[in-house]
Formats: C-alpha cells, sequence, structure tokens
C-alpha cells in the first residue's frame, strides 16, 4: 500500500505514445496540484519519435530516472497508445526494485507494469491517465472516487458486473488490455499467472480476434493455474455476423474452466471506470461481483 501526501512530488513520464505539446496534459497537471501533489515533467515527456514519445532509450531513462530518484514518490504516465513494449528490455528493474514506488497509467502502460511487477514486484494502479480521462472535461467521479481512495492510503472494495460462475478466490490482481498481455507472450515479462486473478479487456478490436487472443492466452504457461477471471469492457468491438459476440467467445472460452468469473466489470475504455491495483492481492466474491483489496 502507499500513501501520497499534500507536497509529494510526482515524476511525470511518457512510457507509450507521443504528446508533443504540453497542452494536452495541462488539465491533468492541474488536477494533480488541486489534490495536493507536484508534478515534474520528466525530461522526454515531449519528445517525438514516430508514434511514440522518443527513442525507446529515452522513454526508459526517464522511467528508470524516476524510480531512482528518492523525491519521486510516484509515475503518473501521459498517455497510453502503443509502444510500451519496446522499452522493457531498458529498464533498470534492480533500481526499481529497490525502490518501489507505483506506476499509474493505463492501457498500453500496463505493460510496463506487468513487465515491473514479474521482474521487480513493484505494484501499480491501472486506470488513470493525465490525456484520457480529460478530454472532456474532468474525469468520471468514479476514477476521482478510487483515485481519492488510493492516495489517501485506504483499502478500496469494488463492486461491478455480472456473475457468470459462482465461487470466491483470493489472488494478485493482473488488470490489463488483452492485446497488451498478448504482446507479451513469450517474453520474459509475462506474468506468472498461477495463483492470480487475471482482468481483461479491449476496445477497436474485431471480435474474431478477441476469440483467437482469448484462446492464445488459455495456451500460457500457468493459465490452468489461475485462481479467477474478470471480462471487464470490450469497447466498440465488431465483426461479420458469423463471428458472433464478445459473449460468444467468452463462453466458448469458459469451456473447461471452473474458476469463479465475473464479466461486465466497470474496467476499460469506458468513462466511468475502476482504478485498479496491478499486482496487489484481492479477495474475490463472483456471486457479489465483489473485489476486496487485502
Amino acid at each position: 500500500m502507499f500513501e501520497l501526501k499534500k507536497g509529494d512530488k510526482v515524476a511525470i513520464v511518457a512510457p507509450s505514445g507521443q504528446i508533443g505539446d504540453k497542452a494536452k496534459i495541462t488539465a491533468g497537471l492541474e488536477y494533480l496540484q488541486k489534490v495536493g501533489l507536484e508534478p515534474v515533467l520528466m525530461p522526454h515527456v515531449l519528445a517525438q519519435y514516430r508514434y511514440m514519445a522518443g527513442s525507446d532509450k529515452e522513454r526508459a531513462d526517464d522511467v528508470n530516472k524516476a524510480f531512482a530518484d528518492s523525491k519521486f514518490k510516484a509515475l503518473f504516465c501521459v498517455r497510453a497508445a502503443a509502444g510500451a513494449t519496446r522499452i522493457l528490455p531498458y529498464i533498470d528493474y534492480k533500481t526499481a526494485q529497490k525502490n518501489r514506488k507505483p506506476i499509474i497509467g493505463f492501457c498500453d502502460n500496463a505493460a510496463l507494469m506487468a513487465a515491473l511487477w514479474q521482474k521487480s514486484g513493484v505494484t501499480s494502479l491501472n486506470g488513470f491517465l493525465l490525456t484520457y480521462d480529460f478530454m472532456n472535461g474532468m474525469p468520471d467521479m468514479m476514477v476521482q472516487n478510487d483515485l481519492s481512495v488510493w492516495l489517501s492510503g485506504r483499502l478500496p472494495v469494488f463492486q461491478s458486473g455480472e456473475c457468470v460462475q459462482k465461487g470466491e478466490a483470493q489472488g494478485e490482481l493482473l488488470p490489463i488490455n488483452l492485446s497488451v498481455l498478448m504482446r507479451l507472450a513469450g517474453t520474459p515479462y509475462f506474468p506468472d499467472l498461477q495463483g492470480k486473478i487475471l482482468l481483461v479487456e479491449e476496445v477497436h478490436e474485431r471480435v474474431h480476434k478477441i476469440d483467437l487472443m482469448l484462446e492464445q492466452l488459455k495456451q500460457q504457461p500457468n493459465f490452468d493455474k489461475i485462481n479467477g477471471l474478470i471480462f471487464g469492457q470490450f469497447t466498440d468491438s465488431s465483426g461479420d455476423d458469423e463471428d458472433g459476440s464478445v459473449d460468444d467467445c467468452v463462453a466458448d472460452f469458459l469451456q473447461g474452466i471452473d474458476a469463479p468469473v465475473i464479466k461486465n466489470f466497470a474496467f476499460g475504455h469506458i468513462p466511468a471506470r475502476h482504478v485498479l491495483p496491478f499486482g496487489r492481492k484481492v479477495k474475490m466474491n463472483a456471486q457479489k461481483t465483489l473485489l476486496s483489496v487485502i
């Protein structure tokens, strides 16, 4: 657990897509200041290289410096989009392990969260971005309320979704975009699924590709030892009639799986989403659609 106090400095990093113009995060920076934090832009936040915020080593260097500098109590990501998997070989995991502090971001940033958790035991918060959450004004109240709970050091409880398979479970929660997770397959950064509660979401994806990614997920090491499954929002999915629906994909995927399962959980590319811990132990009650951070 962590607690951020008024006046704490937080590093602003861009491990994924580029923003180029500071104006794109002005509202987000003002929000952090409003809640009492002191945001500090790392050197390459406004850099641009193709679709990314600078070269792979530049983006990794900002993350490494933020972990090494004791004045920073957390790292906030500016944007997701794509590119985080490219910096994973350049992250200083030993320094991160010695100076554990949360990364707060969303979507593609979860690749970095997964790698830091797998290699360094660093826990993070997934579900808040300094660009995405300020596109239409202030973040949704669900996002703001969850952040308030986390930043105060309290233990949140989340209730959302529908029960698919009854049961209770405990384990570290891994909330992640499905495409991002499968880009880690076969790398040293793919998280160990044994004993975990996995939550997946997706956006702008074809139904048949969701189906195939779920099948690939089922074939990953230790998937058969998972403790619980949660399906978030599969926003703006599309497909041909013969593809079926996302619910059809989920139903096929769950054949032979006897773990507790929740679907339609409020996490994903929707305004009203929960801000969830990556790597923290939770209790899951599928009948009550409850997640409680331990």
